[in-house]
């Protein structure tokens, strides 16, 4: 299976040097959510083996299975628990949900103060060449299944300049999962949530976008409180709002925060730290054809 559809969104370079390139989109897609069903289907059709999805409880990759969950195809979500409960608002939600779909999760239980003081952290980050350890969890998780590994992930992002005009912005540290599925041969989708062209099109050019773009929400400096309204616009899904976290808040206030792994990754994630950004009506102008 292709990490990305029709390889139509592609990552170069580090740092400064970090790009981003995507090829024009002539079809002219549906809705975000009848694309994602697409893309699910054919992420169905062509998986080998057990079907898996990281599910961090966000909201994110919980739109993900849900669609997955919708077309009634056969999904396990896998659950990163990290020890001394320092990612437990993410497993209430996770766990929350899942009882309410009547699956059953596969839970991974990580050590998180060893996995950090034996030199893992430090050791896959490298690997992943990423700037922030967040994802390392997540890439240990993956790499402990066989079968085909789905992350639901990568919506465009936009963001609010001081001028009032929009980017869209993309980090290099999105792309470490990228990088370790590919050197550890992993199966799967790294991006569900922007797989196809198609999804990327039509989540960009959905009517909220374009009402941020244009200024015309007041308030608003980026794009991550608006998810809940393109996610459940057409699908019914009714996935509920709540507080943005990034998993590390208990991490960052904790004695485990302060091991040598986390200054020594600050210093050489550095090379890694790129992000590409292009204002949202050019880049629609130039790839929505």
């Amino acid at each position: 299976m292709k990490l990305v559809h029709q390889n139509y969104i592609r990552a170069s370079g580090n740092n400064k040097y970090f790009k981003i390139e995507i090829d024009p989109i002539t079809y002219k897609s549906t809705d975000y959510y009848k694309e994602s069903v697409i893309a699910a289907q054919m992420v169905e059709a062509n998986k080998s083996g057990q079907l898996h999805l990281m599910y961090s409880g966000g909201v994110d990759s919980e739109y993900a299975l849900s669609v997955f969950l919708n077309q009634k195809i056969d999904i396990i979500p896998v659950i990163v628990r990290l020890s001394s409960s320092y990612n437990k608002h993410d497993i209430d939600y996770a766990l929350s949900f899942c009882e309410q779909k009547n699956i059953q999760p596969l839970i991974i239980d990580i050590d998180y103060d060893n996995f950090v003081t034996s030199g893992k952290m430090i050791d896959l980050a490298i690997e992943m060449k990423s700037s922030l350890p967040h994802y390392t969890t997540t890439a240990y998780a993956a790499s402990q299944l066989d079968g085909t590994v789905i992350c639901g992930d990568g919506e465009p992002h936009l963001a609010k300049n001081n001028d009032s005009s929009w980017d869209i912005c993309i980090y290099e540290f999105e792309y470490s999962l990228t990088n370790f599925f590919q050197s550890r041969k992993i199966n799967g989708v790294v991006h569900f949530n922007r797989y196809t062209p198609q999804m990327f099109r039509s989540y960009l050019t959905d009517a909220r976008m374009q009402d941020l773009a244009k200024n015309a929400v007041v308030g608003k400096l980026g794009s991550h409180s608006s998810k809940w309204i393109i996610y459940n616009r057409n699908g019914g899904l009714d996935l509920k709002e709540r507080p943005k976290f990034h998993g590390f808040e208990r991490i960052e206030k904790s004695p485990i925060k302060q091991h040598e792994s986390f200054s020594e990754l600050e210093k050489i994630g550095k090379q890694w730290d790129g992000v590409w950004r292009c204002e949202y009506h050019a880049l629609v102008k130039d790839i929505c054809i």
